[in-house]
């Protein structure tokens, strides 16, 4: 892959240059219904949808909490967030923890090996770390399938993943690890919707490793997720954080 596709596909402000095929016309017709959808939906909302603002102060969010609303009370402040990046507000906020008996160095390894991710993650797909490298570092570029924040049509009971690309905004071994992400369905406005995925890794003991994963989405899926069911996030993270204690665990 040459320099300047890699940009363009990194950039959020550029097209994706591709020849159409059959598939590729079914999922724009589908994307094309599914923004239709939302933004008819949106429209719909007697007022604007509560935000969370992840630098500064808080914007008031929903009595009783919704589960957004509870994991940013919960927020960790250990973690280090990119500014200007989203020092605004944003739609969905979650924070998981979880407690792995593993070594932060051995649940670390699990995490920089990114195309490993689908073989112990259900809520992920497909990973391609570009320009051939082996693992995550800082300014790596990858593209993954991610059902984070539903892009697509649920197909059954079942939310399809949707690509997206990644660029390593921070990558302290054996700590930090935090990446932007954006997908590659768009709206007048911008992208469907944009992430940003924060981990922290902090040692409780030779063999023990508490996680942080926070993460936080702006966009037109991520506004239409918190009317909808704005505890799809939390839900998918807290199995990204229990498929990486059974990695980790099982070679600690």
């Amino acid at each position: 892959m040459n320099a300047a596709l890699m940009d363009r596909r990194v950039n959020p402000w550029c097209a994706y240059p591709c020849k159409l095929t059959v598939s590729h016309h079914y999922w724009s017709l589908l994307v094309a219904c599914v923004l239709f959808a939302i933004v008819t939906r949106v429209a719909r909302a007697a007022e604007p949808l509560p935000a969370v603002t992840v630098t500064g102060r808080a914007t008031p969010t929903p009595k009783p909490l919704d589960i957004v609303g509870r994991d940013w009370v919960e927020r960790s402040p250990e973690m280090n967030w990119p500014t200007p990046m989203f020092n605004k507000s944003a739609e969905i906020f979650a924070h998981n923890q979880i407690v792995i008996n593993a070594s932060c160095e051995t649940v670390w390894n699990r995490l920089i090996h990114a195309e490993q991710w689908p073989h112990w993650c259900s809520y992920c797909g497909k990973v391609t770390i570009w320009g051939g490298a082996q693992v995550l570092e800082k300014n790596t570029k990858f593209t993954w399938l991610s059902a984070d924040i539903p892009q697509l049509l649920p197909i059954g009971d079942q939310t399809p993943p949707g690509q997206v690309d990644s660029l390593v905004i921070e990558c302290n071994p054996p700590n930090r690890l935090g990446f932007r992400t954006f997908g590659r369905a768009w709206t007048p406005h911008g992208p469907l919707v944009s992430f940003y995925h924060n981990w922290f890794l902090k040692p409780m003991g030779p063999k023990k490793c508490l996680v942080t994963f926070e993460a936080v989405a702006t966009g037109v899926a991520a506004r239409f997720q918190r009317g909808h069911y704005p505890e799809f996030t939390h839900l998918s993270h807290d199995h990204w954080l229990e498929g990486l204690k059974r990695i980790s665990e099982a070679r600690s």
